[in-house]
């Protein structure tokens, strides 16, 4: 899209200069007259032509920081996701350790007291 706008403004600009030019060469004035409305137009097409070539370099610069902003901050993103992540992960294998270890806890616990009662109970 950017692209089309400013072959359209090329395009545009192209056609002026060369309607300029034109309007000048067969309009009734004298050769130095001519000449002179020619450098005029052409030295304003060449500042035109400056002006946009800064505007397209400004745009660029732009893009290219906005581009590098989007890497970076998708960079740090990631990075604050995996660490989210990993951190997650860590907690979530203790309370798993801690669970087993209860629930072992809890079993041996409760084969003790089976133990206990048949063995007290078979007496």
């Amino acid at each position: 899209m950017s692209n089309e706008r400013n072959f359209g403004v090329l395009g545009f600009l192209a056609g002026a200069a060369i309607g300029a030019t034109l309007g000048i060469l067969f309009a009734p004035r004298s050769g130095k007259e001519t000449r002179d409305r020619m450098a005029r137009g052409a030295a304003d097409a060449k500042d035109d032509l400056d002006e946009m070539i800064d505007k397209a370099r400004s745009e660029w610069s732009r893009a290219k920081g906005k581009a590098a902003d989007t890497a970076s901050m998708t960079k740090e993103e990631v990075s604050d996701f995996i660490r989210f992540l990993f951190e997650e992960g860590r907690d979530l294998a203790s309370r798993v350790k801690n669970d087993v270890e209860d629930v072992a806890d809890e079993t041996t616990h409760r084969a003790r007291q089976a133990a206990d009662h048949i063995r007290h109970g078979a007496n």
